[in-house]
């Protein structure tokens, strides 16, 4: 039995995988931590091996969706009492993580989100996030500072409670960039809580160049998608 299971997506981050690993592990954030390599075509994995993960590597890029729910299904077997998810690119600050963590442990919430600081640089136009806040407002009445954020904290318990249960609650999560979006608003209709932490972390920010906006449009659309599938018909 491993108490607190991490779950860490990671594509081509073989600069920093590693010492994201580590600062969970050092930290207490995690006891475990399970890499899903999804696709990547740099030594992801292997740096990841060497800091104390188990490495699932996936044979062709499935998106951060998928890779996180092929890591929920092996934490299962662990028999967690916590899942804490968190992006491969969070290095050293990866331990801020203990923070959000503790939120659920003391009680505050069912799920704990992580908030970062304001970005340094200029990023996005605040479309993505706008429609991630308005669209889980208007399905669950939360209103939420930090709705992308990939950092979260979750009673494993209540987590795979959900994910088995079969109709009206039954939790599916999202393959793409709707993976928070969607977890959000199943458990909250589920009756479940989340808080949001604000913490000091900091990730690779996108930038305003083509490879950023095409990365914002993807996640635009995916959180639409998301959205659109949990509304009432």
């Amino acid at each position: 039995m491993h108490p607190r299971v991490a779950i860490v997506p990671a594509l081509n981050e073989e600069a920093t995988v590693a010492e994201s690993v580590r600062a969970l592990l050092h930290s207490g954030a995690a006891d475990h931590v399970i890499v899903v390599d999804d696709g990547s075509t740099d030594s992801t994995g292997a740096e990841a091996e060497q800091a104390g993960a188990t490495v699932i590597r996936m044979a062709q890029t499935s998106g951060k969706g998928s890779a996180v729910a092929t890591g929920v299904a092996r934490a299962q077997h662990m028999n967690p009492k916590l899942l804490v998810f968190a992006d491969a690119d969070l290095g050293t600050t990866a331990s801020e993580m203990a923070s959000v963590v503790s939120a659920v442990v003391s009680g505050r919430g069912d799920m704990a989100v992580a908030g970062f600081p304001s970005a340094k640089n200029r990023g996005g136009f605040g479309l993505v996030v706008g429609l991630a806040r308005r669209g889980i407002r208007r399905l669950t009445g939360l209103d939420l500072k930090w709705p992308l954020s990939g950092q979260r904290a979750i009673s494993a318990e209540r987590f795979y409670g959900i994910v088995t249960t079969d109709g009206a609650l039954g939790l599916r999560l999202e393959r793409g960039f709707g993976l928070e979006v969607g977890l959000a608003i199943d458990w909250a209709r589920a009756g479940y809580s989340i808080v949001e932490v604000p913490t000091e972390m900091m990730h690779r920010e996108t930038g305003r160049d083509l490879p950023g906006i095409l990365h914002r449009a993807r996640q635009f659309k995916e959180v639409m998608r998301a959205l659109a599938t949990r509304c009432p018909q």
